[in-house]
């Protein structure tokens, strides 16, 4: 075993160079690699920031960690998330789809094997030794020789095009190119790759998650084989045929992954958003950066100064096409002796070259092709180190041959080389990347969030401004209606009613601004939105809800409601709307311990609502609110008591009371928006006019999408719209139907329906592939509503709804033979490689 490793001492050499530079701060400062401190520039989090995060190390790096992470978390928490996502977007396919990522091995087995603090630190292992590992066999397959092989394999897993991408989907893809042009070179070397080891290599691709750089990969591979074929003047079917039929087993395995992905991205509208983006390519003055990589400056040292010209690209993990110092001159060294086996890759060097800077008809036949269409054509430069590795493990080749004749000297330029490269890529990777203590990369949960997760599931909240930054919300369970890259394109158009600046029309991120959102729209309540949250330092939903508040009563001074002592008034709902009362409290003097105030509403001789007010619940608008609706409407009556508990109260009075009732000042407030509780990290807004996630509509009427959208009455409590065509409006539905929630679980929810006559179940639910809908176990049609989610017709009588959801639902059965395939031919694979031997 010893005798093999020091055979290989060339590769382990710069493998283990480029590991002691990049991971150094893991090796002796006890500091792991996570971007998670970027949290910390965001509320709630931030008033938690810990006193030894001064400021955030690298704030570019913000999609890994509130993108990745949480996706992560839900796998690392369990599997409830994954047929269905309900905590971004209203909900989206959860993590069983491949738009997630989390299925490609170098997230899922890290994310599973190792703490989540650990967990960037084992991908980026992990995408290094694949990386290196199958572009030395490769190249040792071109016999570049093992001192050749280990410099272009150090390119190839390490450059800085990859390495300051290692915390993004697109390297779950670019980590095994390598491993497609093994393949292809072994086809043609009619060496034999076992079927298994090539369908567990395309199952991996497959569920890469990042279509763009699948594509390159993909196109790489084909243009190397075709190469090969013209070439040698052969074709070998037989390698061919396994090569394919392993593909084609790994393809089917990852299809209920993919199906799902492939149908949202349709359903997402992002592609139609793209089509321009392949116009963008470099500009020539770029190239310096082949030279110098911190030319721009670099976002970790606090000195990146970036460059206008680079569009879309003008951020330091975009612009980075390093493929280290000592790689450019070695490729130039292999031009020297021209090889017949080189000259495909000095082509492909300078066709993506040409490409990535945006040379004249080549570009622009590039950017027509599938796969690149969409993305820009700098992003080309991730499959630069690939022909530029090949060459300068060919130079390096050349340089060592020619040192041959000083023994020791070939040896020493050997080392050196090899531990120059690896140390010159592993600082560019180094100063890029943030290096936590483990114990800082724990995202803490704060008051406002802990109160969230406290009430009674299924809600959705709104954050306005940046405050609890979207897609965060599954770290914790929480549903939440903005999103980063989960929103159809229908769904889109219904937030922009809520909030034209939801939504950019370029980003992937859903994010509310309190100065434009419509706080009345039907279509807040349609979502199921409970709470909105608000930074403590912003007065917008406060001031907006003191706006919509007229007088109840006339003012006539102030009274002290003391200990002991309850005060009781009758209000009776007469002028519309009427959501909640106001009542002016201010805390006098506090008398004993756990102060508080207590309210509660009667009607009809009934408690129907209660709640005790701390002091702080009061000083923080020195007015509490209770809420009117739906517990009563215009004409009816509740009673309103309050009383003390350790504290003296001053209540503003009102003109006058009947019989014996105080004379309570109160202020009616018109919209459904009110003041719930202060939190040091945020306020809470509470929404009382939230429509339940699944309830029965009295009315139902038909509209398409756009005429839906232009009318803004509809009281979606009493009202759906079938957007869904055909289908047009059932008749003789119940207006006495009852609906009651038994169980609530992301992929599957349990009701029960009563009625006596046929019942329309109407939902917040989208409407998607994933979704079946049974009643009494038997299928049902599930309708389009509301633009995008789904109602159903129930029967007269009791019946039992389950509306479930499935990833890939229909590609099961087809994973699960494949699956059973890749054992058969693995295990009859496996068995005849061990009696050869």
């Amino acid at each position: 075993m010893t005798a093999k490793l020091r055979k290989h001492w060339p590769a382990l050499a710069g493998l283990a160079a480029f590991h002691f530079v990049f991971f150094f701060p893991t090796l002796f400062m006890g500091r792991v690699v996570s971007p998670n401190d970027i949290y910390y520039n965001y509320q709630p989090w931030a008033t938690y920031r810990p006193p030894s995060i001064v400021r955030v190390q690298n704030a570019v790096m913000s999609d890994p960690a509130t993108g990745y992470l949480p996706a992560m978390s839900l796998l690392k928490n369990g599997w409830d998330a994954f047929h269905w996502d309900p905590y971004i977007g209203s909900g989206a396919p959860g993590f069983g789809s491949a738009g997630s990522a989390v299925l490609s091995p170098f997230v899922f087995f890290p994310t599973l094997l190792v703490p989540l603090s650990w967990v960037y630190t084992a991908i980026i292992l992990l995408k290094i030794n694949v990386a290196f590992w199958f572009a030395y066999a490769w190249l040792r397959e071109e016999r570049l020789g093992r001192r050749g092989a280990a410099i272009g394999a150090l390119v190839m897993a390490c450059a800085g095009a990859y390495s300051v991408r290692y915390l993004w989907q697109m390297t779950n893809a670019t980590a095994l190119y390598p491993a497609l042009l093994w393949i292809v070179r072994r086809m043609f070397s009619n060496r034999r790759v076992p079927v298994w080891a090539i369908a567990l290599i395309a199952l991996a691709y497959a569920l890469a998650g990042f279509p763009s750089t699948m594509a390159y990969g993909a196109y790489l591979a084909a243009a190397y084989a075709l190469f090969l074929a013209i070439r040698e003047r052969r074709m070998p079917w037989r390698r061919v045929g396994e090569a394919l039929a392993g593909t084609a087993i790994g393809l089917l395995i990852a299809s209920p992954a993919l199906v799902p992905f492939v149908q949202f991205i349709r359903r997402s509208g992002y592609l139609t958003l793209r089509e321009n983006l392949a116009t963008i390519h470099f500009p020539l003055s770029h190239l310096q950066s082949f030279i110098d990589p911190q030319r721009l400056g670099n976002p970790a040292l606090k000195n990146w100064v970036g460059d206008m010209s680079l569009a879309i690209a003008n951020n330091y993990f975009e612009a980075t096409i390093y493929v280290g110092l000592l790689t450019l001159p070695l490729a130039l060294l292999a031009l020297i002796r021209m090889q017949r086996h080189k000259w495909f890759w000095v082509g492909a060097a300078i066709m993506i070259l040409l490409c990535m800077f945006g040379a004249p008809l080549i570009s622009h036949a590039a950017a027509r092709l599938p796969g690149i269409r969409y993305t820009s054509l700098t992003r080309l430069s991730l499959l630069l180190p690939i022909p530029m590795g090949f060459l300068a493990g060919s130079g390096g080749v050349l340089l060592l041959r020619w040192l041959r004749r000083w023994r020791w000297a070939s040896g020493a330029a050997a080392i050196a080389v090899i531990v120059i490269l690896a140390g010159d890529l592993g600082v560019v990777a180094g100063t890029f990347h943030p290096y936590l203590e483990p114990r800082h990369t724990d995202i803490p949960s704060t008051p406002v969030i802990d109160y969230l997760r406290a009430d009674t599931q299924p809600f959705r909240f709104i954050a306005f401004l940046t405050y609890l930054w979207p897609n965060a919300s599954q770290l914790y369970g929480i549903e939440d209606v903005s999103s980063h890259f989960a929103s159809e394109a229908d769904y889109r158009r219904v937030l922009a009613r809520i909030d034209p600046g939801a939504w950019t029309g370029v980003s992937t991120v859903i994010q509310f601004s309190s100065l434009s959102f419509k706080f009345t729209d039907p279509l807040v309540s349609m979502l199921g939105v409970r709470y909105l949250l608000e930074h403590r330092n912003i007065d917008i939903i406060k001031w907006t809800t003191f706006g919509a508040t007229v007088p109840g009563a006339k003012e006539s001074g102030a009274f002290i409601l003391s200990p002991a002592t309850v005060a009781r008034r009758t209000i009776t709902v007469g002028a519309e709307p009427f959501w909640a009362i106001e009542l002016p409290v201010s805390v006098e003097r506090v008398t004993g311990a756990s102060p508080r105030l207590e309210a509660e509403l009667q009607k009809n001789g009934s408690v129907v609502w209660s709640r005790s007010f701390t002091t702080s619940d009061i000083t923080a608008m020195n007015k509490v609110y209770v809420p009117v609706r739906p517990y009563a409407r215009q004409g009816e009556s509740v009673v309103l008591r309050i009383w003390t508990t350790g504290m003296r109260v001053g209540l503003l009075k009102s003109e006058a009371a009947a019989g014996n009732e105080s004379p309570i000042y109160f202020g009616r407030v018109t919209i459904p928006i009110v003041f719930d509780r202060e939190f040091p990290d945020g306020r809470v807004f509470r929404n009382l006019a939230e429509v339940p996630r699944f309830h029965a509509v009295k009315n139902v009427r038909k509209m398409n999408a756009g005429e839906m959208l232009a009318t803004p009455e509809i009281d979606f409590g009493d009202e759906a719209v079938i957007t869904d065509d055909p289908i047009f409006p059932p008749a003789g539905l119940s207006n006495d139907g009852r609906v009651d929630l038994v169980s609530y679980a992301p992929a599957e929810q349990r009701l029960t329906t009563t009625s006596s006559g046929a019942l329309f179940l109407a939902s917040s639910e989208k409407l998607t592939p994933e979704l079946a809908i049974t009643i009494d176990g038997k299928p049902a049609q599930p309708i389009g509503i509301n633009v995008l989610f789904a109602g159903v017709v129930v029967p007269a009588g009791k019946h039992e709804v389950i509306f479930s959801r499935r990833v890939g639902r229909g590609w099961w059965p087809v994973s699960a033979f494949a699956a059973f395939a890749l054992l058969v031919v693995g295990a009859g694979e496996i068995t005849r490689a061990l009696r050869r031997r």
